[in-house]
């Protein structure tokens, strides 16, 4: 099986603090850093990673993709995923050389973040690796952003996930309307991205559920077919188009991230979980998690339990 680089290994080979919720968690648990990259120089090896990461930066830098070499030239952002391998070769740095880098795994990921993180890889699925070259005042502007999820991030607000999420999503937004205006010719055609920001509002006016006597009325693609209206095959593309996803992955993927914040934050029986989530009986619900995060429901409830 091919090995890909944890946040744990990240850490450890950069030589950065590791945060305290993945020191308590073994690596295991949600997780969101924002960080300023000051003169660094160092390189990364060529392999796969278990988390996402978004690099804001102005200097020049030679990125290996699993297409080849890439020189990457002044002001940029890059867009690091979990599908793609990729390698930084070198870095060239100038004497005002300022950045950030933002890092998240699959477990940190809310429906409303996947929905334009999702829409942002797929307008990159011709294109090579995700990144954008930007203008200095583009470059600014980001920076700004970032500038202010490190002060959430280091800041005790009793929203600061909430603060820090909307930031997330005003980059990501802002990234897509930069491609939109240099690649005019990669956007979706207007009827498919109205049926696809249609269904994600669909998908995630489900979430969260607030009593397990509620359960979830839209489970499967023909479920939402129906709901709106249209064909299976022409939903399916559309989201295939838009999103890089199958409709089938993109409703797994939300119900596995309600899944794991139930078992981790609420008091419910794993039965009442399964039942809400539109399962039939416990062990349906046990086998579709594990199958699809390796874990069990009570291995989730578990680690939670050991980090109180």
């Amino acid at each position: 099986m091919e090995q890909s680089e944890s946040l744990w290994h990240y850490y450890k080979s950069t030589n950065k603090e590791i945060p305290e919720d993945l020191l308590l968690s073994k690596g295991s648990t949600s997780h969101f850093n924002v960080l300023e990259s000051v003169a660094c120089s160092g390189t990364l090896p060529f392999v796969r990673r278990d988390y996402y990461k978004i690099c804001l930066l102005n200097n020049d830098m030679d990125f290996q993709t699993e297409e080849g070499e890439v020189r990457i030239k002044g002001p940029s952002i890059i867009f690091c995923n979990t599908e793609k391998k990729y390698a930084v070769l070198k870095k060239y740095n100038t004497e005002d050389h300022h950045g950030y880098i933002c890092l998240f795994n699959e477990g940190y990921l809310s429906g409303d973040i996947k929905s334009p993180l999702n829409r942002l890889f797929a307008l990159f699925t011709n294109e090579g690796y995700p990144y954008l070259t930007l203008s200095q005042e583009q470059f600014e502007r980001f920076s700004k952003l970032f500038a202010l999820m490190v002060q959430e991030y280091k800041g005790q607000f009793e929203y600061r996930k909430e603060v820090l999420n909307s930031l997330l999503r005003l980059v990501l937004f802002e990234s897509i309307k930069i491609f939109n205006r240099k690649c005019p010719k990669v956007r979706m055609l207007e009827a498919e991205d109205r049926l696809v920001r249609n269904f994600m509002n669909l998908l995630d006016s489900q979430f969260p559920i607030d009593s397990p006597k509620n359960v979830i009325s839209y489970k499967s693609p023909a479920d939402f077919a129906d709901k709106l209206n249209v064909h299976i095959n022409h939903l399916n593309h559309s989201l295939k188009t838009g999103t890089g996803k199958s409709t089938s992955k993109l409703i797994y993927e939300r119900i596995i991230s309600e899944a794991i914040d139930l078992l981790k934050y609420s008091d419910w029986s794993i039965a009442d979980i399964a039942f809400s989530l539109g399962f039939e009986y416990p062990q349906h619900f046990s086998n579709f998690l594990k199958r699809f995060t390796g874990n069990t429901p009570r291995n989730y409830r578990k680690q939670q339990l050991q980090n109180i």
